[in-house]
């Protein structure tokens, strides 16, 4: 029984790190590090971070959106006229914004793939389903379920996933109808 009950205490301590990665998020955008239209639909308490917070977050996510602008910008073939099919997934995303930044950039890959606790993933599906400015971000037939904690669309995918069970990451890839053969990426997305 302790068992169960240190093993819920630990999973609720990592969720609650969605929401002071949010907060903070929102903070640096508050005061012009970075720029975000989104990440205010996902805090409900917003808070002032210090400036030592917001470098550290802004360093973090300006070092991330290089890494990932190099990984979507590169062709396998070095034909720059040809557009190589991406993928991208996301591990941990929590309240993660960068697909609906990348849909407004045009730069969106083509499939993204987002997985975290059920708890997290059904407030995000809730949020995107009765937020317009992200449910039309992503594809009109969408199938969208709070209950299930998931997004199916054709270029976004939310998914939940205790990945605490690593056996499970191929699980995902097929349950998001991942192209193994296509090149991809994974976040780890408590660094956005």
């Amino acid at each position: 029984m302790a068992e169960m009950a240190d093993s819920r205490s630990n999973r609720a301590a990592v969720q609650a790190t969605n929401d002071d990665a949010s907060a903070s998020k929102l903070s640096c955008v508050k005061k012009g590090y970075m720029k975000d239209d989104y990440i205010h639909l996902f805090v409900r308490r917003p808070v002032r971070r210090s400036p030592i917070i917001n470098r550290g977050y802004f360093a973090r996510w300006a070092a991330l959106r290089q890494l990932l602008f190099q990984f979507l910008d590169t062709e396998s073939n070095g034909d720059e006229k040809v557009q190589t099919k991406k993928q991208i997934l996301s591990l941990g995303a929590g309240f993660d914004t960068t697909f609906f930044q990348l849909q407004d950039e045009g730069k969106a890959p083509h499939l993204y793939v987002e997985v975290d606790f059920k708890e997290v993933t059904s407030k995000k599906a809730a949020l995107i389903e009765s937020c317009s400015q992200l449910r039309n971000k992503i594809n009109p037939s969408a199938s969208i379920s709070q209950d299930k904690g998931e997004v199916l669309s054709d270029n976004y995918k939310l998914l939940p996933v205790d990945l605490r069970d690593v056996n499970k990451l191929d699980d995902i890839i097929v349950l998001a109808d991942m192209d193994p053969r296509m090149r991809f990426d994974i976040l780890g997305s408590r660094f956005k």
